[in-house]
């Protein structure tokens, strides 16, 4: 997290490139992007066809499962921008064929709790 921080102190743009277990191809776009202080994630202006899962993720810190919301990151078994109420994406998930859990690696608006064959993240600075 800190050399992602650091390379996008000035701002950066995120690509989320995702595939379902059935083939499907998804992506989403955020022009603007940047960790502040806690890794605290600054994310929006969203394009893509998969829905804006990360909204509910801005401005969340960074939780393991011994720093931050550090219960959900117990529950969900991964580090993550854990929102208060629910989750509408987890990418750091387990990967669980087969399943349809919030605990799998998913992106809710797309597919729901299914957990996704792939997910490629891909940062560039602006």
């Amino acid at each position: 997290n800190e050399n992602i921080r650091v390379l996008c102190e000035k701002g950066c743009k995120i690509r989320f490139d995702m595939r379902a277990e059935n083939g499907e191809k998804g992506f989403a776009i955020y022009q603007n992007f940047y960790l502040s202080s806690s890794y605290a994630i600054h994310i929006n202006d969203y394009s893509g066809d998969t829905g804006d899962a990360m909204r509910y993720q801005n401005k969340y810190a960074f939780s393991t499962k011994d720093k931050g919301n550090t219960e959900k990151a117990q529950r969900l078994k991964g580090g993550w921008w854990y929102e208060d109420s629910t989750v509408f994406c987890h990418l750091n998930g387990v990967y669980e064929p087969g399943t349809n859990d919030a605990q799998t690696v998913n992106w809710y608006p797309w597919r729901e709790h299914e957990n996704l064959a792939s997910v490629e993240i891909k940062v560039k600075p602006k």
